[in-house]
């Protein structure tokens, strides 16, 4: 016996409803264990090392589009503050080409909004003259949690503040740096860091 077309309808648009949130991005977690978190980067701050630097990342959700839900919020800011009062270990890591300390700044991009963002964005671009290879290497591994190629690649802290010819001449600075990377497997992620530099002087 043959469902009638109410039923086959109702099926139908079940199957389409399915296939729908199948297809859907999945959001970040919104569990994080924000007490392990600081505990991990406190530990990282005293003795910064691939372990700890990876154990770190373990309690970080693994993409962008995190939403504290109000439980959480404070916990939330409160570990921001703690991480941001802290960056001068990481920073100190990045500085001395520590990749896993590098990855680590990328992947603290999913909890990070407003100044701690910011703080990342200008660390991470202090890398990029340092070590232009490391710092192509983690950006497209990690592509997926930059939301924004302006603010990592051309925001260039405080020391240039108000400071037009410096901030030219870092521009170009940065813009010779990533192109002299030649390394065939990071050819794709340098020219889209090349022509959007060169599209957003």
């Amino acid at each position: 016996m043959f469902p009638s077309n109410r039923v086959r309808r109702f099926m139908v648009a079940l199957a389409i409803l399915s296939l729908a949130v199948w297809a859907r991005p999945a959001r970040a977690e919104t569990n994080v264990d924000w007490d392990s978190l600081r505990a991990a980067y406190a530990l990282y701050s005293k003795a910064p090392t691939d372990t700890t630097a990876a154990k770190v990342c373990s309690y970080l959700p693994r993409d962008l589009g995190y939403s504290a839900p109000p439980v959480a919020r404070t916990n939330h800011a409160e570990t921001e503050k703690f991480i941001l009062k802290g960056l001068g270990a990481l920073e100190g890591q990045i500085f001395r080409s520590k990749a896993n300390s590098v990855m680590l700044a990328f992947k603290l991009y999913t909890i990070a909004d407003g100044k701690f963002a910011e703080s990342l964005d200008v660390t991470l671009g202090k890398l990029i003259c340092r070590n232009p290879r490391l710092f192509l290497q983690q950006l497209k591994a990690n592509r997926h949690l930059v939301a924004r190629l302006d603010t990592l690649l051309m925001n260039y802290g405080a020391d240039f503040a108000d400071d037009d010819q410096a901030q030219a001449a870092e521009y170009r600075h940065r813009l010779k740096c990533i192109r002299k990377v030649r390394d065939r497997e990071l050819q794709d992620i340098r020219d889209e860091c090349v022509e959007f530099m060169e599209e957003n002087p």
